[in-house]
């Protein structure tokens, strides 16, 4: 028999006040350079540093991560030993972050070999904690990431019950402040996936 949970979610305009109540001491933030031009990853920055927290970023999620790009930001993870992992952003920027958590805590372990029927004992170095700032994926509720492969062109599903985060921060002031053509890209993304259930 098959058992599904959810992570904690905290919702409503005030959620990413929640980031004041962790405990910790490092904390990384993985997002895109959307996210740090519109000062969404400052904000997330600033709240953290409120619960005293030591901050570093990784701004250098694209569109349809790579395993180059996962692989760069665990090395960062690596190096900067956070006890909190930040997914900020759109369903890349969420997948990133879990495909280099999962990285940072198991380096032993390929992408490609993860699958949700072995134990891989996350979370013993560091939580997931995923804000969206779009309505496309849900990646913030689920345990899957979609990771590109450019060497065997390709789309790698990541898929384990231990990337379910921790604490999903689901704020809708993050969509009301989006640029209008990425509103309307993730709007067909939630159509999209609503026809896919009926079909």
């Amino acid at each position: 028999m098959w058992f599904f949970r959810s992570p904690r979610i905290v919702f409503g305009e005030e959620a990413l006040d929640e980031l004041t109540q962790i405990q910790g001491h490092r904390a990384l933030i993985v997002t895109d350079q959307n996210m740090v031009h519109l000062g969404f990853a400052e904000r997330v920055r600033t709240l953290l540093e409120q619960a005293g927290l030591q901050v570093s970023l990784f701004a250098d999620v694209e569109p349809d991560p790579s395993i180059p790009t996962v692989e760069r930001c665990a090395l960062q993870m690596a190096d900067s030993s956070p006890d909190w992992v930040i997914g900020l952003g759109g369903g890349s920027s969420l997948d990133a972050a879990k495909a280099a958590w999962f990285r940072y805590e198991r380096p032993d372990v390929p992408l490609e070999a993860v699958n949700p029927f072995e134990h891989f004992g996350l979370g013993t170095k560091a939580r997931l904690i995923t804000i969206p700032t779009t309505a496309g994926s849900g990646a913030e509720v689920t345990t899957a990431a979609v990771i590109k492969d450019p060497d065997e062109v390709r789309k790698l599903e990541v898929a384990s019950y231990e990337l379910l985060p921790a604490l999903a921060l689901i704020d809708p002031s993050f969509t009301a402040n989006l640029p209008a053509q990425v509103t309307a890209d993730t709007g067909i993304d939630v159509l999209t996936h609503a026809v896919e259930a009926f079909s």
